[in-house]
């Protein structure tokens, strides 16, 4: 059986009026959370915004139906990140207001504070942030730096902690880098 583009928004039309068929309305009615996912975007392509609910998969329906849609999206491409992008793209009774940036902690999500909004919306284009960054901080620091405020610096770039991890360990293995145990620092090789 084949379906058609029409088929599935009918289903997907039925299906909400059989939610409002078993839901009361009215001002104590119980809010309904839908939880849908998006579409694979193109290559280089970052929706944000109210553009973000033309990237809901399955129907448009998804997306008209509801009063509110938020989109959460992953900060980078980095299979290791644990930070995420928390963005209001459909408010029918407000404001939109700001999109913000968290990280996964133990099942809860704590918030970003010094999320680099400026790689973010560089015109979809995820900024790659390589190993040059380790050496160049250690010379901006004076030539030495403590492991864990090097890792702090490096998150402060938009990186994850494990990524940070990983571009001080690829830059000691390309011996860009060495640390010192006398001054519990690492140098410039």
């Amino acid at each position: 059986m084949l379906l058609h583009a029409n088929d599935r928004q009918k289903d997907y039309l039925a299906t909400f009026e059989l939610i409002r068929a078993v839901i009361p309305s009215g001002d104590l009615a119980p809010a309904i959370g839908i939880i849908a996912h998006t579409r694979k975007p193109l290559s280089g392509e970052r929706a944000s915004g109210r553009a973000l609910l033309n990237l809901l998969a399955g129907s448009y329906v998804l997306g008209s139906m509801p009063r509110c849609v938020f989109v959460m999206q992953s900060a980078s491409d980095d299979v290791a990140e644990d930070r995420i992008v928390w963005t209001c793209c459909k408010n029918n009774d407000g404001e939109l207001g700001d999109r913000s940036a968290w990280i996964r902690c133990n099942g809860l999500f704590d918030p970003v504070l010094d999320f680099d909004w400026d790689a973010w919306n560089s015109d979809g284009q995820t900024v790659k942030i390589g190993i040059e960054i380790v050496p160049k901080i250690i010379e901006e620091s004076g030539g030495a730096v403590a492991r864990d405020i090097l890792r702090d610096k490096i998150e402060g770039k938009g990186l994850s902690r494990r990524t940070a991890y990983r571009r001080i360990e690829e830059a000691e293995k390309l011996k860009l880098i060495k640390f010192q145990k006398g001054k519990d620092a690492y140098e410039l090789y």
